[in-house]
């Protein structure tokens, strides 16, 4: 097929997935080189957020130099600025590996278990959170070598929130429900032990056919049991990174020290062990896929700006001061604790002028947006005017042809700030002193 295009240094032709912050394409560095899945995301990164972002990417080529994490072939920024991660990839990933085989002996998921849990070890040393061990985002090489991928579910701006699974920890369960991201290093260790708990046939006390919902916090309070047929010396281990208390459970690299403790001369051999896996521990929807097989010759994604709708440079999960608490916790790894984006107690902070041009729709010219006064309407509000290109001449004075300036309000909310234009005048929410600047009657 032919090339649509390059990012960075590789040559992409397919496309393999597109959801609203990026797109997922195949591609190659050259001809004789291994394949690779790129995430392009589709908005242009600038100011704070881009210095974010690279920072990550930094942290993040560093981190990779395992033999059991996929390696990050290169990172950055486009031509036009979106941001873009071009990984190895493989053409089987563990989801495959089991819904074909079923689950595997306990020698072989203890030692899957010991390389993981390492190269999330080794990952968290460098001050990252994955937030999404699950069968789909590991690779499976020759030899059954397996690698973690799928860095870009909790990168700054790529990121998107996954839907609520058995791989997700009991205490972000309220965040995934909410559509949002939330990761520690303490729910890596969770979604590992539910990999491998899963590998091992494991039927999960929470993902029941008569369970509605795994969401429940109540039937996810309860212990993990042994499974029969298979050794308890693996699945004690197992069951303690799957403690509903994050501070019960072992770091990444105690449950790998403890794994490798273990003597696989002394498992005894599996006898009416599990013949099959649930299938609600498979998950296929909701992810972005390693690989597809079938795709379609497209163009690099340019989103559509319809009028009047925002131009969304970040994502919810980065949206205010909750985002960048989440990405600095992601960074910066600070106490390896627990960090959402429902943080309500951070304290409000007022956009500068270039967050707020850049949330202008599509349709709007080029210019400036200046005189801004937040703390509008008991502090929801921030007003500004829109100065198009050309408003003002050498000397202050209005040129003849230039448009006038066009007075815009933002309004915050949860998922971030939401622009009133002024043919909005009809909200009966909006406070007398914003509804007067609009210029409503």
């Amino acid at each position: 097929m032919t090339s649509v295009g390059l990012v960075g240094a590789a040559a992409v032709d397919r496309l393999l997935h597109r959801d609203p912050v990026a797109s997922v394409f195949s591609g190659k560095h050259s001809e004789d080189s291994a394949p690779l899945t790129i995430t392009v995301g589709h908005e242009r990164t600038d100011g704070a957020r881009r210095e974010v972002f690279l920072e990550w990417v930094s942290r993040l080529t560093n981190a990779t130099a395992h033999p059991h994490l996929a390696n990050c072939v290169s990172a950055g920024l486009t031509e036009s600025g979106r941001p873009y991660l071009a990984l190895q990839t493989t053409r089987r990933t563990l989801n495959d590996v089991l819904d074909e085989e079923g689950p595997l002996p306990t020698g072989q998921v203890r030692a899957f278990g010991v390389a993981l849990a390492d190269a999330l070890a080794h990952y968290h040393s460098h001050g990252l959170i994955h937030g999404a061990v699950q069968p789909g985002f590991i690779l499976v090489g020759a030899n059954k070598m397996l690698q973690l991928t799928g860095y870009d579910n909790t990168a700054p701006v790529l990121a998107r929130p996954l839907p609520a699974s058995v791989y997700t920890a009991p205490e972000h369960l309220d965040a995934a429900v909410a559509g949002e991201v939330a990761a520690s290093p303490a729910s890596d260790v969770y979604a590992l032990g539910t990999v491998l708990y899963t590998a091992l046939g494991g039927t999960l006390p929470w993902a029941r056919p008569d369970v509605e919902c795994v969401c429940d916090p109540l039937v996810r309070a309860a212990p993990v049991g042994p499974i029969r047929g298979v050794s308890p010396a693996v699945t004690d281990l197992v069951s303690a990174a799957l403690s509903p208390e994050p501070q019960h459970r072992p770091t990444a690299f105690d449950l790998a020290a403890n794994l490798s403790g273990v003597d696989v001369s002394a498992i005894p051999a599996q006898r009416v062990a599990p013949s099959e896996i649930p299938s609600t521990q498979l998950p296929r929807t909701g992810l972005r896929p390693v690989t597809v097989s079938t795709s379609t010759d497209l163009e690099l994604y340019e989103p559509k700006q319809e009028p009047g709708r925002l131009r969304r440079r970040l994502r919810k999960i980065t949206t205010g001061t909750a985002g960048l608490a989440l990405t600095g916790a992601l960074l910066g790894g600070v106490g390896l604790a627990t960090y959402a984006t429902t943080n309500q107690d951070a304290p409000r902070t007022c956009p500068s002028n270039g967050d707020l041009a850049e949330r202008l729709p599509g349709d709007f010219p080029e210019g400036t947006v200046a005189d801004r006064l937040c703390d509008r309407g008991g502090g929801e509000y921030v007003t500004a005017e829109f100065r198009p290109a050309g408003g003002a001449g050498a000397s202050g004075a209005r040129e003849e042809s230039a448009p006038a300036p066009v007075p815009l309000v933002w309004k915050e909310t949860r998922s971030g700030w939401e622009l009133i234009q002024s043919g909005d005048c009809g909200r009966r929410s909006l406070p007398g002193d914003v509804a007067d600047f609009l210029g409503c009657d």
